[in-house]
């Protein structure tokens, strides 16, 4: 449970405290990282669900979450939340910068939504992320990472998405941890779009 990561990992955490807490030049701290870009995400997951037949989920780098109280419409139906819509009672919401969330998952799930996070992660600290998330799930990993540098930038001026890599770059490593870990379905997809 996320021992060994580099120093300028656990420095990167605290930059984000800061975001959830004080916000960005243009953003307040409420309007920063909301998790809203998991919305976009919903009904291609709720196909992963089903076809694992998953019932407990945790999402790795929730930031605010927010995204989960969103109604959601499907074939006539108006679902109260994602998780309605889900059908899975069982979602655990971990992000390490943000205070109402920042427990780590007491127990592996069925399946790890990693959506718009792994960019954000220290090169030198990658695959130790990424074998935190296969150690974590039981039946798949579904991440989507970002392949552009974001709009926001630390205090520092340095971008937020620290590991900027093309859409083959990732396949590659995702294809060597899937080898590893045969018992996990791998879902990855990208996001092209810059982050506001």
């Amino acid at each position: 449970m996320y021992k060994d990561f580099s120093e300028k990992y656990y420095s990167t955490i605290e930059e984000y405290v800061d975001f959830h807490e004080n916000g960005t030049e243009k953003t307040s701290g409420e309007e920063t990282f909301l998790g809203s870009s998991l919305m976009r995400w919903v009904f291609h997951i709720n196909n992963i669900i089903k076809s694992t037949q998953s019932t407990s989920l945790i999402d790795f780098g929730c930031g605010k979450a927010m995204g989960y109280n969103n109604k959601i419409t499907a074939d006539d139906v108006l679902y109260q939340n994602v998780q309605d819509f889900w059908k899975i009672n069982d979602v655990y919401l971990y992000d390490p910068a943000v205070k109402k969330y920042n427990k780590y998952p007491p127990k592996k799930a069925d399946g790890i939504i990693c959506t718009d996070v792994i960019e954000h992660i220290p090169p030198e600290d990658i695959n130790k992320f990424i074998q935190e998330l296969y150690k974590l799930s039981n039946k798949f990993i579904f991440v989507v990472a970002a392949t552009i540098p974001a709009e926001k930038t630390f205090k520092n001026g340095e971008n937020v998405h620290l590991t900027i890599k093309n859409k083959n770059e990732w396949l590659d490593i995702f294809r060597s941890f899937a080898k590893q870990n045969p018992g996990v379905r791998t879902f990855l997809e990208f996001n092209d779009a810059s982050e506001k």
